[in-house]
């Protein structure tokens, strides 16, 4: 069992490889042990965290980085994982949004892979587009469009102007808070600050402005979400 926690040190990450085929407990028991022997040589820096070689469900990765919070005083910049969100999210044939321009020249990009936690924040003078979840407490502010492959549960602001014709995508669209150019509006659900009882989906859902209001488009059906204008 010794070797059902491996950590390897690269340049810019510190790299989890876990065995795929032991119990989640005594997994969770190796890697407590194995993370306290690594603060020795890590301290206080901040990196990067890469689960390797197991798909860890969000529980479970959840459970992993309380053990580094806990036990270390590692301080932790963003978490890979093998299980990809784009692994689970269906195939889109068509782009369905008819509303929305052409966003084939809509300028600089800037990518996120991995999860963005509670605490975490980007902003960029461009657009955004995260390979993970945005979780509760997170926050993403872009001058262009906002997309998120994955879940997305925290604040976000896209567009600056009046008017603005810049766009926020994802599967499973239910922020905190959500903001397109001068427009903002917020969720009213009781549930948004537990992740694990926010409901999810795999549709692929886009806000964007129009006469004022926030509006949600899903597969062509489109539909004002209960969202209130403040």
């Amino acid at each position: 069992m010794n070797d059902c926690v491996i950590l390897k040190g690269k340049k810019d990450r510190l790299v989890v490889q876990l065995d795929d085929k032991v119990d989640f407990n005594t997994l969770k028991e190796k890697f407590t042990e194995k993370i306290k022997q690594a603060e020795s040589f890590i301290g206080e820096a901040k990196i990067a965290i890469e689960f390797i070689n197991r798909n860890l469900n969000e529980i479970e990765e959840n459970i992993l980085i309380g053990v580094i919070h806990k036990e270390t005083k590692i301080d932790i910049a963003f978490v890979f994982s093998e299980e990809s969100a784009l692994s689970q999210l269906p195939k889109i044939n068509q782009f369905p949004f008819e509303n929305l321009k052409d966003i084939t020249d809509e300028g600089v990009t800037k990518f996120y892979k991995g999860t963005l936690r509670s605490g975490n924040s980007i902003e960029f003078n461009g657009n955004v587009v995260v390979l993970g979840d945005v979780n509760p407490g997170a926050m993403i502010k872009a001058k262009g469009n906002i997309i998120v492959l994955g879940y997305l549960n925290g604040t976000v602001y896209a567009g600056e102007l009046e008017g603005s014709e810049a766009f926020i995508g994802a599967f499973s669209l239910n922020p905190i808070q959500i903001r397109i150019g001068q427009v903002i509006a917020k969720n009213p659900s009781t549930n948004i600050l537990d992740i694990n009882k926010v409901k999810k989906t795999t549709d692929f859902e886009v806000a964007y402005l129009k006469d004022g209001n926030i509006f949600i488009e899903k597969f062509n059906k489109l539909t004002l979400e209960n969202m209130t204008k403040i």
